[in-house]
């Protein structure tokens, strides 16, 4: 590989991230700075007349899902914070509320509101983009209209992602099995994600409308799909993300930035499936890369503010073994995955649709070893593997926090049998290895 290349992906995407951490840096402070915290104090307080904070445990139930506003009660304790004296502290430091259980977030967010002043600590952690949204919106708007209008947005952008699927269908050239395909997937989808009811919890209302967008661009990215090309695409992403995000899916979004490349690089460009699967792969492990870069931008930030105004401030080495260990802290290998699938069949259907995905899995696999193209059903399977690993490498957070990181399960089982039906009903078989090396191996 040309290193002259390799060098020029590399610089490019460091400028993607210094322009990122530019953006996200002064975005975020002037979205702090204008905001209206005694009309944002309000929203709020209707908003808990409302009961749209869930139960004590800040879990709303649909069915035996449990939708967390922990998130929620978070960001709003910022957001109805005074005015600073030192405005570029407050936003690099994100005080919000402590709260000791067995009280919860909301709780104390509840009493603050009723005049009893609670403790804040620098929840400095995070980058906190989804208060470019909600600071400015309950400002001057209800939280209802936020759940509503973000609930509208999610559903927008996700019809960009289907967007491109669609022309062969309105035009009517798609056959029977591809119209088929794309509405058994997009049912599927809704059926088994918590997706329609995302509206509800305005911070993965905007997490997933920005990993949404970020699929979208990639699906429409333009000229050939080669991994120095579009690295320091994914690596932006994966910064991107970061600021917008609050630990929830960066493993989704690298899942679905791989399936992407890869369909795309073997069935429309028809590259080798090998060093097709190897490249989606190491363009999971770009976007992942992109996403913790941001991260260690966001603590470098915050220690150089504290040291140039002269405040306390750290790197939260502490959260490291909260989130890198198992349940109880004590890691047992595959107890996240367990804890994932469980939370899976938690959704309205229930086991029904995993035990259909599975069947159509073995259906489609059989059929694939019939017809001698198994390799690139595996190949599909194969791009969960990385993904999977980030939730395991984060058992414990994976697991305490199953009610959002369960999605990459979903959404895994639908697309992986999109991408194998896709493989499978290619006119010609696929290619495994280079022409110029040996000819081309159906399989």
């Amino acid at each position: 590989m040309d290193l002259t290349a390799i060098a020029k992906t590399v610089a490019q995407a460091l400028a993607a991230l210094a322009i990122v951490i530019l953006l996200a840096s002064l975005s975020l402070g002037l979205a702090d700075g204008l905001r209206r915290p005694e009309a944002i104090k309000d929203a709020v307080r209707q908003a808990f007349a409302d009961h749209s904070f869930g139960d004590h445990e800040t879990f709303e139930r649909i069915g035996r899902h449990r939708l967390s506003h922990f998130s929620e009660c978070v960001g709003l304790s910022t957001a109805i914070a005074p005015i600073a004296a030192n405005p570029i502290t407050f936003t690099l430091q994100s005080p919000a509320l402590l709260w000791q259980p067995p009280k919860s977030i909301c709780d104390s967010l509840r009493d603050q509101l009723a005049g009893t002043e609670q403790p804040h600590y620098a929840y400095s952690r995070y980058w906190h983009g989804y208060r470019l949204v909600t600071e400015p919106f309950l400002s001057f708007f209800s939280y209802h209209s936020l759940q509503l209008w973000g609930g509208g947005f999610l559903i927008l952008c996700a019809f960009l992602v289907l967007a491109p699927f669609l022309p062969p269908v309105l035009r009517g050239t798609a056959n029977r099995a591809r119209i088929a395909t794309l509405l058994a997937t997009t049912a599927l989808g809704l059926a088994m994600t918590d997706l329609p009811l995302s509206g509800l919890t305005p911070t993965h209302m905007v997490s997933l409308s920005v990993l949404l967008l970020c699929w979208a661009v990639a699906l429409r990215k333009r000229g050939p799909m080669e991994l120095l090309g579009f690295a320091p695409w994914a690596f932006a992403m994966g910064a991107i993300y970061n600021f917008f995000d609050f630990l929830y899916n960066p493993d989704l979004l690298a899942y679905v930035i791989g399936w992407s490349f890869l369909l795309r690089a073997v069935l429309a460009e028809q590259r080798p499936l090998g060093a097709s699967l190897v490249q989606a792969i190491l363009l999971q492990g770009t976007v992942i890369a992109g996403y913790f870069a941001m991260w260690a931008a966001k603590w470098g930030l915050v220690v150089a503010a504290g040291r140039i105004f002269g405040e306390q401030t750290s790197v939260p080495s502490q959260d490291f073994a909260r989130w890198f260990a198992g349940g109880g802290g004590v890691y047992r290998p595959l107890q996240s995955l367990y804890e994932l699938i469980l939370e899976s069949a938690s959704m309205p259907l229930g086991w029904w649709p995993i035990a259909a995905c599975l069947l159509a899995w073995l259906a489609l696999l059989s059929l694939a070893l019939r017809r001698s193209r198994a390799a690139g059903a595996l190949a599909v399977l194969a791009l969960t593997l990385l993904p999977l690993l980030v939730l395991e490498v984060k058992a414990n957070h994976t697991i305490q926090h199953a009610s959002f990181t369960f999605r990459l399960i979903p959404f895994a089982l639908v697309l992986s049998l999109a991408g194998m039906a896709a493989m499978l009903g290619r006119a010609g078989p696929v290619t495994t290895v280079a022409p110029e090396h040996a000819g081309r191996v159906p399989s």
